[in-house]
């Protein structure tokens, strides 16, 4: 099935997109992407850029990898740069697919050159970890290498606004350990599969994110999931 053909995900809100089997994005040999939506350039993350100018590292850049009609491969730990300035919302959902293959502590995503909050797998007794706010495990008891969270493509919706927040897994809503509001400050020099420093940097693959300016409904949150779950054998 080509990209074109996909089941579409949610576009209502949508502020930033990128995905891997759309050649408009992202191609073999290349060492940027493109954002579908704004036109943002991605780049190999490099130092602690802030709200400046960040200069791009083209070896950290994760490559090409036609698995899955077209994912980016981390491999060895790699990490972007989003060129633009994504903002500040009052609410706000990222939609992910990733295949992590490590259960050591790596970052999802980190705003903090901009002063957002950061987004990690694995950190303080948590399979995931929004800024401490947003907290979830798969065991009652935590599990570092749970086998639903290591060596597998997995779906993940999360959402904020005054109201707290919510995590979806594989189209369905989890209960979490802590729900509370988190900043939805993304900025400047967003990070993706790095910290803000360029350091921890994500081990394994990811599909397609998707960023929206407000909070994913159940259903969306299932369609997106459904959108591409095909896609990635789940």
């Amino acid at each position: 099935m080509s990209y074109n053909q996909q089941p579409r995900a949610v576009t209502d809100g949508l502020i930033f997109c990128i995905d891997a089997a759309n050649p408009k994005c992202f191609n073999t040999g290349q060492t940027t992407a493109k954002d579908l939506v704004q036109g943002f350039e991605l780049t190999g993350a490099s130092g602690t850029p802030s709200t400046g100018t960040h200069t791009p590292d083209t070896a950290n850049f994760p490559a090409f990898n036609g698995l899955n009609g077209g994912i980016f491969d981390f491999d060895g730990g790699k990490g972007m740069n989003v060129e633009g300035d994504l903002g500040l919302h009052t609410s706000q959902s990222i939609s992910m697919w990733y295949y992590k293959n490590s259960d050591a502590v790596q970052y999802f995503t980190d705003a903090r050159n901009d002063n957002g909050t950061w987004f990690l797998s694995n950190y303080i007794s948590s399979n995931f970890n929004y800024n401490s706010q947003l907290t979830y495990n798969f065991d009652v008891t935590y599990d570092a290498d749970n086998s639903d969270f290591i060596n597998r493509w997995q779906h993940m919706v999360v959402t904020s606004d005054s109201s707290g927040s919510q995590i979806y897994v594989d189209g369905t809503k989890r209960t979490a350990i802590n729900d509370n509001s988190y900043t939805e400050n993304l900025g400047k020099n967003f990070r993706i599969g790095t910290r803000y420093t360029t350091s921890t940097q994500w081990s394994g693959y990811m599909g397609p994110i998707h960023i929206y300016n407000r909070v994913l409904s159940d259903e969306e949150a299932a369609q997106n999931f459904n959108a591409f779950k095909g896609r990635f054998a789940i």
